[in-house]
């Protein structure tokens, strides 16, 4: 919005901000206009984009959260693609568990600035596309965009999902790109044992993804919450911390060592775990700072430590890595299904986050299905003039009251 207002110049940028805090003020008079104006802002940045490139709107639903412990289902409306690029309307949204759980707690390193809307993983089938395209309407997709029944996309932003690969198992993109990625750079050779610390989403695909390169594979979590058949049946060995204390880690002597705990005492588990010569892959984003690692330790046993962020790939390297992990579900090297715990109706967001929040909750892999929106729920059209979904603001809870098990609406307020 800065770029924006700065082409529009000071004079009209000053227009359009006294413009914006008069509407927040006669919209949702007994909200402050500095929690209305963000939603404004975007509603009025999808108009000028439109009329900038000449095209209509459409109006899905996205999920946002306000502020921490909170989160909405509300309209949003989203410009038709200009030049280069595609607008796909979702089937299928993936939560990560302990990255979407940590931003909603406000963990460290996991403040978002608000309003904020999560989710990075998804897929569906291209409704729209812009002049250049080299994609076409009814082609399915996957990408990294928010939790929402619509996401616009550059065109080479969006991969391509062959037509053996289902849509739910697609969303799992990103996903499958971070675990594949901290695999590659492992360098797992043949006659290597393999340990993954922490059972989340991506250590169990750590865990499918290195079975059939590596002479063992060795599964640490802390608990017994995460630990299904589909772990058992695909480890070698499955060590319990809560258990067994965390001596038996010593007996490990692993050539490599994937901490996916996103825990700071990951780093020292996963060093206690490793043998000589071993190598440490960081495959989780830490929630907190790890102070003590023993350095001399390490030093003795000659160990490496290998960062393995997906911010350090670029757009090529994706590509590549999302076309190998389509690969593999079409060759039944992944499964999926034992991961999908959870499949969540949109309106019932907020409750499943809450859910989620607390330390006790077993969920590996969750995914949002926006199929069973309504079909103008999901997508409609909208105009210049229709006004922005401030519902939640006036009420200060979900205007759309969630769903039961049985997929009837709770009443208002009574949700779980």
């Amino acid at each position: 919005m800065g770029s924006l207002l700065t082409a529009i110049g000071s004079h009209g940028a000053g227009h359009v901000r006294r413009l914006l805090g008069w509407m927040a003020r006669r919209l949702v008079p007994e909200a402050e206009p500095a929690a209305v104006l963000p939603f404004l802002r975007r509603w009025a940045v999808a108009r000028i984009k439109a009329f900038q490139r000449r095209r209509g709107l459409v109006r899905g639903m996205a999920i946002v959260s306000p502020r921490g412990g909170r989160l909405w289902a509300v309209e949003q409306d989203v410009p038709l693609p200009g030049p280069g690029e595609v607008l796909v309307r979702v089937a299928a949204s993936v939560v990560s568990p302990g990255t979407e759980r940590a931003f909603f707690l406000r963990l460290p390193n996991a403040v978002p600035t608000y309003p904020y809307y999560p989710g990075y993983s998804l897929a569906g089938e291209v409704v729209a596309v812009g002049r250049g395209s080299r994609h076409r309407p009814g082609d399915r997709v996957a990408l990294a965009a928010p939790h929402a029944s619509l996401a616009l996309a550059a065109d080479a932003q969006v991969f391509p999902v062959p037509p053996e690969v289902p849509l739910e198992e697609a969303a799992f993109v990103q996903l499958g790109i971070i675990a594949l990625q901290a695999a590659a750079k492992a360098r797992i050779r043949a006659g290597e044992s393999v340990v993954v610390l922490g059972l989340g989403l991506i250590g169990q695909l750590l865990l499918q993804c290195c079975a059939s390169v590596a002479s063992s594979v060795t599964a640490v979590s802390r608990t017994t919450r995460r630990i299904s058949d589909q772990v058992r049946a695909v480890a070698d060995r499955v060590i319990v911390i809560e258990h067994g204390g965390t001596e038996v880690l010593d007996t490990v002597g692993a050539s490599v060592t994937f901490d996916a705990t996103g825990a700071p005492d990951g780093i020292p588990a996963a060093l206690r775990c490793t043998g000589r010569g071993g190598r440490i892959v960081l495959a989780g984003s830490t929630r907190g700072v790890t102070e003590r690692v023993d350095f001399g330790l390490m030093a003795d046993r000659q160990v490496t430590i290998i960062g393995a962020h997906i911010s350090s790939l670029s757009l090529a390297e994706r590509r590549s890595l999302a076309d190998a992990f389509f690969a593999m579900l079409q060759d039944r090297r992944l499964d999926l299904a034992t991961l999908i715990t959870e499949r969540v109706h949109p309106l019932e967001a907020e409750w499943f986050y809450r859910r989620l929040a607390g330390g006790a909750d077993a969920t590996v892999g969750a995914v949002l299905d926006w199929s069973r929106l309504g079909a103008s729920e999901g997508m409609r059209r909208a105009h210049v003039f229709t006004p922005p979904d401030l519902a939640p603001l006036r009420r200060g809870r979900l205007v759309l009251a969630p769903l039961s098990a049985n997929g009837t609406r709770w009443a208002e307020g009574a949700a779980p």
